[in-house]
């Protein structure tokens, strides 16, 4: 199925009805920010990142129960990280639900869905827009956004390498679960952006 050039009527109401007020307009500060930084790294992806940051957070009204239901229905690898704390599971479920949610079966769109929440080493192009743009997304505020957003207009890989070490000491400092995945994918990073210096 080809991606639509622009998210339909029919998918912002499905998921505004998802979402409630605050969480679809997230959705759609990440939309505006995914775009604006496909733009500029690789135009062709414009309409695949909007549509990705527009989509992203489609399981995220699900509770704790529910998303490790969903997860098991789709038969999705739950990692002992997920299992503690099952809100990291939102982007795998979202990604399987976007077929019969919203119509759309483009692969690179469900996988940057799926790893925006943790990361995934080796991710694509796709994947890295997002897993940016949902930390720097215009109704963002914490310590350092102003920087990042900044650091991402002019590269990628070392503004998402930061992102990945942000939800690393976020989960230090709230005494939280440290996902081994998002370690793995700081580490793929801090690689990438010394290969790219090099």
């Amino acid at each position: 199925m080809e991606t639509p050039r622009q998210p339909t009527a029919e998918q912002l109401e499905t998921l505004r009805k998802l979402l409630g007020r605050r969480r679809f307009e997230h959705s759609q500060s990440v939309a505006e920010t995914a775009r604006a930084l496909a733009a500029r790294f690789a135009p062709e992806l414009s309409a695949r990142a909007e549509l990705a940051g527009l989509l992203h957070d489609n399981a995220k009204a699900l509770n704790d129960a529910e998303l490790i239901a969903a997860a098991e229905r789709h038969d999705i690898d739950i990692t002992p990280g997920e299992r503690i704390m099952p809100g990291l599971l939102h982007g795998k479920v979202g990604a399987a639900m976007l077929d019969a949610r919203f119509g759309v079966a483009d692969q690179d769109v469900a996988q940057a869905v799926a790893d925006h929440v943790t990361g995934r080493v080796g991710m694509g192009l796709l994947s890295l827009i997002l897993f940016v743009a949902d930390q720097i997304a215009a109704d963002r505020r914490f310590e350092g956004v102003v920087e990042l957003r900044e650091l991402a207009k002019e590269d990628l890989v070392r503004a998402a390498q930061v992102v990945a070490g942000n939800k690393l000491r976020w989960a230090i400092h709230k005494e939280r679960h440290v996902e081994p995945q998002t370690v793995a994918v700081y580490n793929d990073l801090l690689a990438r952006v010394a290969a790219d210096e090099d």
